[in-house]
């Protein structure tokens, strides 16, 4: 979906199986390297003394920005929204993306790697090509892909959102709009947009899930010309803090129990009940045309500030992999870039896991990232009493750590760091074990306020809370770290958090901070380089 002078887009926030609390504050980037644990005296109190270890620099990332992104997918200019059409279509990962309500284009043979395409559905007779998601149409069903190809489903504007196709035979590079648009078309709606369809293979026909403002429509088709209306869902159902958006509905398999179950995904609005923009998720079971929820928890998708719109990729045998929008539409166009605004996530496989009778989302990074990965440098011993210690530097880089919490009572990763003009700027996430809290503050990142998506001011200096208790006293971070952007995944993947990050580019250091005792049981401080 896409705001500002295109429309309008109310949204929210997300993790775990509890709302959370809120963020914080950043500003700047740079050097693309990983230095050793220092003992530079810098923060709340001096660095505690380390061992010397080196991390060799990586190459220095060849950007128009300081805070342009290494590793996450930008847009060479204008304004990133929406990830759109995700498919892996012969031997492609096809990302569009929602860019002034258009769909820009890109191709990657790994999710990592992406080679832009310039814009695949431009402004049309019916108004703007709104999100919306491809299919691999072999067989043709729709009788516009003679030998196969693929067809986009998108949300038209021009009297009222409705659905509408284009469709391609040369791999996305070339796409006609279908003389018989819409498909769908508005019949008086209000909010009817963002279709994400897929093939539901036992009942042999398309499905569509589309949002209609406070609740998820579903639609099927034998052809994807014609849709017959199957069902709704989400009346009492949720959280409706803002308007829903950004659909999504898949299987997923309980790594716990080895069942399978659906899940339906969907992003909130803006709103003030959380700050910002938001996204939420429901399992339950799908026969085809309607979806049954197992049971009325709220669950969020991510504990952060900045992961909406998430889409997964459709003909990715044996994986099911998404990706986001960093961004919320509190602020939606408000990063001090120049040329170019926003970004995506990393890749995401998804997976369900149960703990204490309850299902859960598990988000890990997908293995293709490991290819980044420099000389990683052994941190695992090192310790916090009552002080930060240092880690190493960098700011784009992994740490994957296992940290012993039983003796503290907040321990946290103290990111993108450094005294600036004589003031600390950092980025914390942590957890508080003694109260079941994990968290991320970017309330010291340097950013105060940013312009907000009506004209007035946004708050970007904000903390965000999610109930959340280590087992046995221990708790795995795995984070990633890139110019303008920390993303953390917690254990085995749930919780999730995602933050923007516009510390200064000279806040390198990395440091292990704890109000009593942390200690490094495992882990490694590892630089990333394309």
């Amino acid at each position: 979906m896409i705001s500002g002078k295109y429309g309008r887009r109310a949204l929210l926030f997300g993790v775990g199986t509890t709302a959370g609390a809120f963020v914080l504050g950043t500003r700047g980037q740079d050097a693309a390297t990983a230095s050793p644990p220092s003992s530079t005296p810098s923060a709340s109190g001096p660095l505690s003394p380390t061992p010397t270890s080196h991390i060799p620099s990586e190459a220095t990332a060849k950007t128009d920005h300081p805070f342009r992104p290494v590793y996450h997918y930008t847009p060479t200019s204008g304004n990133l929204a929406d990830p759109n059409g995700l498919i892996f279509h012969q031997g492609e990962y096809h990302l569009f993306h929602q860019q002034d309500g258009t769909w820009a284009h890109a191709v990657s043979p790994d999710m990592v790697h992406w080679e832009r395409l310039g814009t695949a559905l431009e402004h049309d007779t019916l108004g703007l090509a709104m999100s919306g998601s491809c299919v691999d149409d072999g067989a043709n069903t729709s009788g516009l892909v003679p030998g196969g190809g693929m067809v986009a489903i998108y949300t038209s504007t021009e009297g009222g959102e409705a659905q509408s196709l284009a469709y391609s035979t040369d791999r996305g590079r070339s796409w006609k709009r279908y003389d018989g648009n819409p498909v769908i078309p508005n019949e008086g709606r209000k909010d009817f947009r963002d279709p994400k369809v897929f093939w539901h293979e036992p009942t042999k026909s398309w499905v569509m899930v589309v949002s209609l403002g406070d609740r998820i429509a579903i639609y099927r088709s034998g052809d994807l010309r014609s849709w017959t209306h199957a069902s709704d869902f989400g009346e009492g159902k949720g959280s409706h803090a803002a308007v829903w958006e950004c659909p999504d509905l898949f299987p997923l398999d309980d790594v716990s129990t080895s069942q399978t179950r659906w899940v339906l995904t969907m992003s909130i609005g803006d709103n003030n009940e959380t700050h910002g923009s938001t996204a939420q998720y429901f399992i339950g079971d799908f026969d085809g045309s309607t979806f049954f929820p197992e049971d009325d928890r709220i669950r969020f998708t991510d504990a952060g500030q900045d992961f909406y719109a998430a889409q997964t990729f459709e003909k990715v045998e044996g994986r099911r992999i998404w990706l986001g929008w960093m961004g919320n539409w509190a602020y939606p166009y408000s990063m001090p870039t120049e040329g170019w605004k926003n970004q995506m996530s990393i890749p995401r496989e998804l997976t369900l896991t149960t703990r204490d009778g309850v299902r859960l989302l598990r988000q890990q990074p997908v293995k293709e990232l490991d290819a980044l990965r420099g000389q990683a440098v052994d941190i695992g011993g090192l310790s916090a009493t009552d002080t930060t210690t240092g880690l190493g530097t960098g700011r784009v880089v992994e740490l994957d750590l296992t940290l012993d919490v039983s003796k503290a009572s907040d321990a946290w990763l103290s990111l993108c760091r450094g005294q600036i003009d004589g003031t600390l700027q950092e980025v914390r996430v942590g957890v508080m074990p003694t109260e079941g809290i994990f968290y991320l503050d970017r309330t010291a990142g340097g950013l105060e306020t940013v312009p907000g998506r009506d004209g007035g001011t946004a708050q970007f200096a904000l903390r965000r809370e999610v109930a959340y208790r280590p087992v046995d006293g221990t708790v795995r971070l795995h984070v990633y770290v890139d110019h303008s952007s920390v993303e953390v995944f917690v254990d085995d993947g749930a919780p999730v958090g995602s933050l923007l990050v516009f510390a200064d580019p000279r806040a390198q250091e990395l440091a292990l901070g704890a109000k009593g005792t942390a200690t490094v049981v495992s882990g490694a401080v590892t630089p990333l380089s394309l």
